[in-house]
């Protein structure tokens, strides 16, 4: 195969991925008999631009196998997919990769390196990294702010964004995103109120679908409903994602009369909307309105809709261990059962007291406690306790917003095992420590 051969089909592995079809990158990919550094690039790149992350480590693992030789492209294409997929310790692997290369002081690594980090939970380690940065260019302040919003250090994000400013770089519309969610996550209206205004007068940007929605989600968690549901009705076409941030608010400050307004919008624009059915047949049952719960529940099974099972993961010695409530398939159940019996004695000698208030079904309260004690995020706790030695940090991840009775256990596992316990929901990081959490228990 000549040079030109080499450099036509990696141009048709590109032209694929660009065209989000993945799938035939792949398959040109393989059937292509001399590959260089760029066919490798091109199709693992593919790959994680389209959310195939999995796939895309994969072939990272195999391109090490057949003794290719990553280059830097190659390290910013798969770093994201560690930050995407939260594995920590792959990500830890790759960094030193990265030193033995001697691309750690590579601006576009280094960015993907903070990303990875702060993605991972670590947003110490991100700060170190990105304060070795030379050059720092837009796209490392960034990754760096959006870390420190999504770990609720609102003010450390604030002074960076300012700080970025004073050296000369324009905030463009990512970096005003993670102000915004920065100032969500801590409820600075005020501040988020103020960038979003100058994001137009100062900086010349038009408020995208990702900037209402920041706002939105201040606002809403705020418990400014009118104001979010004001906001969301001026823009143009509104989707049924943004209205569901308020719907979910709406939940939260149970607000049903709201809700069911804020629900009829999102059926007008998504009527097959898995989230919003479950939001609200759950904001139904909080309020006692069993009839009203079930008949969402049925128009659910009827459209042939399922509800996607809440669940939480743990990476522990290189391997993913996933829990959902109640699940008996982990082949270490029994031990776990055992840990999280003894983690509940010792928590209610300390004072706790399970708050059954988002416990939907419509059961006793003595059921009510026992589906609570089988939530997916303790399971995946108990196992990291029992599986790592003592003092390590536990690092979960759940696809759900985390309840109010799970975040006061956790508060008070933290105390009684003596360990930081770093639990990421579907919204923030949540870093449990001594019987604290970094939230301030506002989430």
């Amino acid at each position: 195969m000549t040079t030109r051969d080499i450099i036509s089909w990696n141009t048709v592995i590109a032209g694929y991925s660009r065209c989000a079809r993945v799938e035939d990158s792949i398959r040109v990919f393989k059937i292509t008999r001399q590959r260089d550094t760029i066919s490798w690039n091109s199709v693992i790149a593919g790959c994680v631009q389209n959310g195939m992350f999995d796939e895309g480590l994969r072939l990272f693992r195999q391109m090490l196998k057949d003794n290719v030789i990553p280059g830097s492209v190659s390290f910013s294409s798969i770093m994201p997919a560690c930050a995407h997929l939260t594995t920590l310790n792959l990500g830890k692997q790759l960094h030193g990769y990265i030193m033995r290369c001697g691309f750690d002081d590579n601006v576009f690594i280094s960015s993907s390196l903070v990303d990875m980090y702060a993605k991972c939970g670590h947003i110490r380690t991100a700060g170190w990294i990105f304060g070795g940065i030379k050059g720092r260019d837009m796209v490392s302040w960034t990754a760096m702010i959006m870390g420190c919003a999504l770990h609720g250090y609102a003010e450390d994000a604030i002074s960076l964004f300012e700080q970025m400013k004073l050296e000369g770089i324009r905030p463009n519309h990512v970096a005003i995103t993670a102000i915004l969610t920065a100032c969500s996550h801590a409820g600075m209206i005020d501040e988020g109120r103020r960038y979003f205004d100058r994001m137009t007068e100062e900086y010349g940007i038009r408020p995208g679908l990702e900037h209402y929605a920041a706002m939105a989600d201040l606002y809403s968690r705020k418990g400014k409903l009118n104001d979010a549901y004001q906001l969301i009705s001026t823009m143009t076409t509104p989707t049924g994602t943004i209205w569901s941030l308020l719907l979910s608010a709406c939940r939260v400050h149970k607000n049903v009369d709201l809700a069911e307004k804020v629900a009829s919008k999102i059926f007008e624009v998504d009527p097959e909307n898995i989230g919003a059915r479950v939001l609200l047949s759950n904001i139904y049952a909080n309020d006692g309105r069993w009839k009203e719960a079930a008949k969402v529940r049925m128009t659910m099974r009827n459209m042939g809709i399922r509800k996607n099972p809440a669940c939480s993961w743990i990476e522990v010695k290189n391997k993913i261990h996933t829990f959902i409530a109640d699940d008996k398939s982990h082949p270490l159940h029994d031990e776990i059962n055992i840990a999280l019996c003894e983690l509940q004695e010792k928590m209610e000698l300390a004072g706790y007291v399970a708050d059954t208030s988002e416990v939907l079904h419509d059961v006793d309260d003595e059921q009510k406690k026992y589906l609570l004690y089988g939530h997916s995020e303790r399971r995946a706790i108990a196992f990291g306790i029992m599986s790592t030695p003592a003092g390590t940090t536990i690092r979960v991840i759940k696809n759900i917003r985390i309840c109010v009775d799970c975040h006061t256990a956790i508060k008070l596992i933290s105390k009684i095992v003596g360990r930081e316990i770093v639990v990421r929901d579907n919204s923030r990081f949540h870093h449990f420590r001594d019987g604290e959490c970094s939230c301030g228990e506002y989430w």
